[in-house]
């Protein structure tokens, strides 16, 4: 009997993911992708021509690799693609420190998560990064005290009332000083291309907690990169996986349509040019564009959710973040690890890469013409605000515009205090991601925007399994625990269709792992009292008692977690405790009575 057919649209992490999980279960699959390259943003992007004797191209790319602690999906499917005498894993690089470089007030701070006989608490992890940049005390005090009333609600509050508001009004954030509001903003953004603003408080929250677990708990390491360029190091060894394991691979092959006929199950895929791809089944793993452009008022017809997504306006969901390279002449390695710039107009992050490149050999004999030692890799997130030199938004700047206006940012970050680091003459050339279109003119197309999660946004969002009797979505924008529109998210995503493809099929094949993000420990007792009161439709304590600074709300998340542990939950919780009684008791066991 021959196997299940499956047909991927798209070949980005989420398509490729879905085709490795469904071939190692026996399932027959073919990946169509637009381009006529693999990982779609994850890709690398050599720059032509740049290459000479035998060097390789100079290495661009849609923005640097950065693999935090929480990415487990990825980092498993990396471990599981054979690579050299290894696997893709093996040549994933730690970074042991990072550092703020402030353009307003000359500020460069490293700091870097030494190996500790206990880990750091989430409060220490706060106060560890701003200590050094001299924010008033109110403000971080604040700030902890809301970030710690976020980790201690139930999943439950964060979905029915944290997803209803932005990070920035959870944060009351209009009460800090315009010092710290520019941090509230700029992190985010940097960190996941999420301004504060737009950005839902159960999805910033939830990645700012896992950012910080990161920075508390993970040993010397403080995230880790790619070891080379990411094609040449990860996709490619991946393609070559699943080819080896019979998954066949079209490029070039941009899909215009979607057949369904009228008992809601997928016939076809159209492709331009007029070829056609007939499966059992098949996974929708297109970006967001993509994917609303290919929902069909047919395919909406059997599927509300798919529906609302395709008549929903993209401009409201997503944001850009993109990357630009600039090659220099000498090596200029700045810090072990990311470099983050927070009061940056564009909101830029940077990494200095060769250093962690050294297992491909020194950068000017691998890459180039031989006159490019270094390079530095930066992330612009933020394309709609002025620069500080060129008055114009991004997107309203050519690209030699926004190669030299970020880099001034750069200089006026990093040259100060009598300290020169970057120099006009150190640089050689630069790259913009290539999914930046002016063909059009200005301002430019963006095949590759992000998904940002606005506040109610998880509602229009689909789960990997459509209400179609055979298609799947593996995308970023699907329903996950990781939540962000990232390679992990769409990794995530690739597993849930495979898992959704068994289910649809009746395979009695073992499930794709899926799993849950981890929450700080420490303070499962005080959200297991939260889940209690929520149930009960009352406020988060923190609220009830007007908890505003860090240090009360880490004492009373310890002396809850101290009655906890002398009382089994079930006893602690039971539901024959009247409501105020409840209350009454704790808050008498507090003190606070």
């Amino acid at each position: 009997m021959a196997a299940p057919s499956v047909a991927v649209i798209g070949g980005g992490v989420g398509g490729l993911t879905a085709a490795h999980e469904l071939v190692d279960r026996g399932f027959s699959v073919s990946v169509y992708e637009a381009r006529d390259a693999w990982g779609g943003k994850a890709r690398s992007q050599p720059v032509p021509g740049t290459g000479s004797d035998g060097r390789l191209d100079l290495p661009g790319e849609h923005g640097f690799r950065f693999y935090p602690r929480f990415y487990r999906h990825v980092i498993d499917q990396m471990a599981r693609t054979p690579a050299g005498a290894g696997t893709v894993a093996d040549r994933l690089q730690p970074t042991t420190e990072a550092a703020i470089a402030l353009i307003d007030d000359y500020t460069w701070y490293r700091f870097s998560r030494k190996q500790l006989d206990t880990p750091y608490s989430i409060l220490e992890a706060v106060e560890i990064f701003f200590q050094n940049l001299d924010f008033d005390g109110q403000d971080v005090s604040l700030f902890g005290a809301r970030l710690l009333q976020f980790a201690t609600a139930c999943d439950a509050r964060r979905l029915s009332e944290y997803e209803a508001v932005s990070w920035w009004d959870f944060l009351d954030a209009d009460r800090c000083s315009l010092k710290f509001q520019r941090q509230l903003r700029g992190i985010p953004r940097m960190m996941v291309a999420m301004d504060s603003v737009r950005g839902s408080a159960r999805t910033i929250g939830t990645i700012t907690i896992q950012l910080l677990m990161d920075f508390a708990t993970s040993g010397a390491q403080n995230d880790r990169t790619m070891g080379g360029p990411t094609t040449q190091m990860w996709i490619d060894p991946w393609v070559a996986h699943l080819a080896a394991r019979g998954v066949a691979l079209y490029g070039n092959a941009r899909a215009t349509g979607i057949d369904v006929d009228g008992s809601g199950r997928v016939t076809a895929v159209q492709f331009a040019g007029g070829s056609t791809a007939v499966a059992d089944y098949y996974v929708l793993a297109a970006p967001l564009d993509g994917a609303i452009g290919l929902i069909s008022p047919a395919m909406g017809g059997f599927d509300p959710v798919l529906d609302v997504l395709r008549t929903t306006d993209a401009d409201d969901l997503v944001s850009w973040m993109v990357g630009i390279q600039y090659y220099l002449y000498e090596d200029v390695p700045l810090v072990r690890g990311h470099l983050f710039f927070p009061d940056s107009p564009w909101a830029l992050t940077a990494i200095s890469q060769p250093q962690f490149w050294r297992q491909l050999g020194l950068y000017r004999r691998t890459f180039g013409d031989g006159s490019v030692g270094g390079c530095i890799s930066v992330d612009i997130s933020e394309w709609d605000t002025p620069g500080r030199f060129i008055p114009k938004t991004a997107k309203q700047c050519t690209p030699d515009e926004i190669a030299l206006e970020v880099w001034e940012q750069l200089k006026a970050a990093l040259n100060g205090a009598g300290e020169t680091v970057l120099t006009d003459d150190l640089r050689h050339s630069w790259h913009l991601d290539d999914d930046v279109d002016y063909s059009g003119g200005l301002p430019p197309e963006n095949g590759s925007r992000l998904l940002v999660h606005p506040p109610g946004s998880w509602q229009l969002r689909p789960e990997a399994r459509t209400q179609l009797a055979n298609l799947a979505l593996a995308s970023d924008y699907v329903r996950t625990h990781t939540n962000i529109a990232s390679m992990e998210g769409a990794c995530e995503a690739g597993r849930r269709a495979c898992n959704a493809i068994l289910d649809m099929s009746g395979s009695t094949a073992g499930r794709s792992d899926v799993w849950p993000l981890a929450e700080p420990r420490e303070l499962a007792a005080m959200r297991a009292l939260d889940a209690w009161l929520h149930a009960r439709g009352r406020p988060h304590l923190f609220e009830m008692l007007g908890i505003e600074h860090a240090s009360r709300a880490a004492a009373i998340s310890r002396r809850v977690a101290q009655l906890v542990g002398l009382a089994r939950l079930d006893d602690l919780f039971d539901a024959r405790f009247r409501l105020s009684s409840m209350v009454g008791w704790i808050l008498a066991r507090l003190g606070l009575r």
